[in-house]
């Protein structure tokens, strides 16, 4: 009467204890329910746990609902988390350890149903354990991505098991609906999902990429289909015997489980994408959304290389050629800029004992005693404040566009896809910017990072807007005078197509500023000039990368009076 006795009562005993205790959770904390669901199926695992098919279906009814845990989850993920790498750390760990909850507990059911080969309340839900199962291996690839970390063997292995038990009791077409709106799906097309995911993603996409191309495989892959034997002599293959995900063939014989898959209609699709973006940018090409079409059409155009079956490689821009030795990096805008700004790596590029006193100092007292020896000295005591954490990075390769670094994991904590990062050789006083193009976490120990030059020199400068003269009626030149506002700190960029020709600037400024066609002074330790911030060549969450249009130095008042240096 008075409910005494209740609260001991397994809240997943059946399906529709499940739902009363689903009903109990907070509705509006994803993270609080992902926290009282997790341990809620860890205890499914343990050896003593009573596992029936009752408790199978009240796992079924919490794995519905917390499709829409996962996707709050990923939406904060993916969106504002981004900002803030402690929250993202920690949507992503909720994420994480959700999925593995789930693995770890359908892999006991998994187990209690082989036991139960001969009876037929089991044999009716193995067909819906195995999907969720593959699912929730399909989710582990994709969480796994998000942080550019590669699939271990042991889940490609887990994953073939799951499918080949799927073809030997004939229920790998067969449709399911596993979670609520989500329409109908098979074991097949979830394991097809997986292997192309994996395939398309060459380590430079980011979490929100990953996240827009696993949405758009539940279509693209609907059609494709696993087969015995190939349909073209360029194809893909995979091969359930192994601990590796899909291959493209090649001329050499094939052994095992090996089973083909046609991909010659997702690459056209892909295709029709790419020439349907290259018209938007041609259309569009000042405009607001040119930034991010032209990323999407380089993202399409690396997507379609890669489940191309008649492989053909992108274009490199330069050889590359094995190095070694380490380099110093800062990393991130802000810190590249307060670093240029107080002057650490202006003073670092200069070298003290060039002179032929300077070297005499250094070799008979030990240390230079000039001034630009001991402003050197303080330069590198300040620099170790701004440099990544972890230690420096070893240098595997570069190339006349990049280099290939390999970097302590323990260094990796601000370094995302699409990162500034300023460097130089230990042996060289010479400072790049260049950007994190591609990520790949090879073991838990070292990162394996692809940066990209955009210029061997930069200036820190600060920025001041230039706005037009409340009165309307005064003119310089017949032109209305422009005066001075507000003011923000930025990056002036050169680089140089080939040594020893003409540069190209452009400036590094925060991602919000950036307004087409405004105007601005530029204010260099050395030189202080007009200009108009053109098209917009790259942008992140912080920073934005504008190509810039020199003025005359008569388009503004100030500037008029000032006489050119």
């Amino acid at each position: 009467m008075f409910g005494f006795g209740k609260g001991s009562r397994d809240p997943l005993a059946d399906a529709k204890s499940a739902s009363r205790w689903l009903a109990s959770l907070p509705s509006g904390d994803a993270l609080l329910q992902q926290r009282e669901i997790t341990p809620r199926l860890t205890g499914f695992t343990k050896v003593d746990a009573r596992r029936t098919p009752a408790g199978l279906a009240a796992v079924f009814l919490v794995d519905a609902h917390a499709h829409g845990v996962r996707r709050t989850l990923t939406t904060q993920f993916v969106g504002p988390a981004r900002r803030s790498s402690k929250i993202e750390t920690q949507l992503w760990q909720a994420l994480f350890d959700l999925n593995q909850a789930f693995l770890a507990c359908y892999g006991a059911w998994l187990r209690t149903a082989a036991e139960h080969a001969h009876s037929n309340r089991w044999q009716a839900q193995l067909p819906e354990l195995v999907g969720r199962q593959v699912c929730q291996l399909g989710l582990d690839a994709r969480i796994r991505l998000y942080r550019c970390e590669p699939w271990i063997p042991g889940r490609w292995a887990e994953l073939h098991a799951l499918f080949d038990l799927a073809c030997a009791q004939r229920f790998e077409r067969e449709p399911l609906v596993l979670f609520p709106g989500a329409g109908s799906t098979t074991i097949e097309h979830e394991y097809i999902m997986t292997l192309v995911l994996e395939r398309m993603d060459p380590g430079s996409l980011g979490a929100a990429q990953v996240e827009w191309l696993a949405m758009h495989l539940q279509d693209w892959c609907r059609p494709l289909r696993l087969t015995l034997s190939p349909a073209s002599a360029a194809t893909f293959y995979v091969d359930l015997a192994s601990r590796a995900g899909m291959k493209r063939r090649d001329s050499r014989p094939l052994e095992g489980r090996v089973l083909f898959l046609d991909t010659r209609s997702l690459h056209a699709l892909l295709l029709q994408n790419v020439v349907v973006l290259e018209q938007k940018v041609r259309e569009e090409a000042l405009g607001s959304e040119s930034v991010r079409q032209q990323a999407r059409l380089a993202m399409l155009t690396k997507l379609a290389a890669q489940i191309d079956p008649e492989f053909r490689p992108l274009p490199r821009r330069g050889n590359r050629i094995d190095a070694s030795g380490t380099i110093e990096a800062v990393v991130g805008f802000a810190q590249i800029s307060a670093c240029l700004h107080d002057g650490t790596l202006g003073v670092l590029e200069e070298d003290p004992v060039r002179s032929f006193s300077g070297a005499v100092e250094l070799a008979v007292f030990g240390q230079a005693r000039n001034e630009a020896g001991r402003l050197r000295k303080v330069a590198e005591q300040r620099l170790a404040s701004y440099l990544a954490i972890g230690g420096p990075w070893e240098v595997k390769d570069v190339s006349a566009s990049g280099f290939r670094v390999i970097v302590p994991s323990a260094g990796t904590e601000t370094v995302t896809l699409g990162a500034l990062v300023a460097l130089r050789l230990r042996d060289q006083g010479r400072w790049v910017l260049c950007i994190v193009r591609r990520m790949a976490r090879r073991t838990n120990e070292r990162v394996e990072l692809g940066l990209e030059i955009i210029a061997n020199s930069l200036i820190g400068i600060e920025l001041v807007e230039q706005r037009k003269f409340a009165d309307t009626g005064y003119s310089v030149d017949g032109e209305q005078a422009l005066v001075s506002g507000r003011a923000f700190f930025g990056l002036l960029l050169s680089i140089a197509s080939r040594p020893g020709g003409p540069a190209v600037h452009s400036v590094v400024i925060p991602a919000t500023e950036y307004q087409p066609a405004k105007r601005f002074k530029v204010k260099t330790p050395q030189s202080t000039f007009p200009i108009r911030f053109g098209r917009q060549l790259d942008a992140q969450s912080d920073w934005a990368w504008i190509a810039i249009e020199p003025l005359e130095r008569s388009a503004t008042r100030e500037d008029a009076a000032t006489p050119a240096t």
